[in-house]
């Protein structure tokens, strides 16, 4: 187990496996975990900062809102656990924990790598004295070799609205083609997804417990030019993000905890 500061990152950096098994301990981040000879996380090294205080790809969390909160009255934007330096204990093989405080909202991440899986679990606790609304969101950046070749494999049945288009209703097929202008927010979604990844002739299983609410997302636009490195790079990942959000959001009651977990492994196609 190697432990090391980044200078291109916030923070303190975790590593197993010749460096394929990564977390910061900013944001409680995964950046980098594989079973075999191929990434399965999508982190851009050479352009690490988002933006102040975001680390670019890997697997962000994103918490205790999503996005600007379901009234869209929050900010900043995906909440602060991303943004928030966690305090951080490290056991073998592999098993990271980082608790933080944001907003009167206690969070707990638990991540265990092992060769055969990726296992997160998150807690957000209301340590406020009243009622509050809370979301919860992996915004899993998975490494593909064409992102135009991918789809998302377990949605039959989901209510879907992608916010890129205004275009919603509900999955009568069972996949989702990752195609332009895909930023599409799925409700009612079941606890097993999978990623198809032909090109790297694999799926990425996304298994998951007490999460109502995915998000499939591609930067990959039918109008704009790519004016950052995380849309020049749209062939490289599609982002599979599990969690509870907007219509899937949980009013927590006071000292309650909220729990979900999210596993993610690789089988060849």
């Amino acid at each position: 187990m190697i432990i090391k500061s980044m200078s291109t990152l916030p923070g303190t950096l975790h590593s197993a496996h010749n460096g394929t098994w990564q977390v910061a301990e900013h944001g409680c981040q995964v950046l980098a975990w594989q079973a075999d000879d191929k990434p399965v996380i999508w982190f851009d090294a050479e352009h690490a900062d988002e933006s102040e205080a975001v680390i670019r790809g890997g697997i962000p969390l994103c918490a205790p809102w999503f996005g600007h909160g379901p009234n869209n009255d929050q900010d900043p934007q995906h909440g602060l656990a991303r943004r928030t330096d966690f305090e951080v204990t490290v056991a073998d093989p592999f098993r990271v924990v980082g608790v933080a405080e944001t907003a009167s909202i206690g969070i707990r991440h638990e991540v265990v790598m092992t060769n055969t899986a990726l296992e997160m679990t998150l807690t957000l606790t209301n340590h406020d004295q009243k009622p509050r609304v809370v979301e919860g969101m992996w915004h899993t950046y998975l490494r593909v070799a064409d992102a135009a070749q991918a789809r998302v494999r377990g949605v039959r049945g989901a209510s879907w609205h992608n916010f890129a288009t205004g275009d919603k209703g509900s999955f009568d097929a069972n996949e989702l083609a990752v195609a332009p202008d895909t930023d599409t927010v799925i409700q009612g979604v079941g606890p097993a997804l999978a990623l198809l990844d032909p090109a790297w002739g694999r799926q990425i299983h996304v298994e998951t417990t007490g999460c109502p609410s995915a998000v499939v997302w591609n930067p990959r636009s039918s109008s704009t030019h790519a004016d950052n490195p995380t849309a020049q790079a749209w062939r490289d990942f599609v982002c599979v993000e599990t969690g509870a959000c907007k219509d899937n959001a949980v009013i927590v009651a006071p000292h309650s905890d909220l729990t979900m977990s999210t596993r993610i492994s690789v089988e060849t196609l």
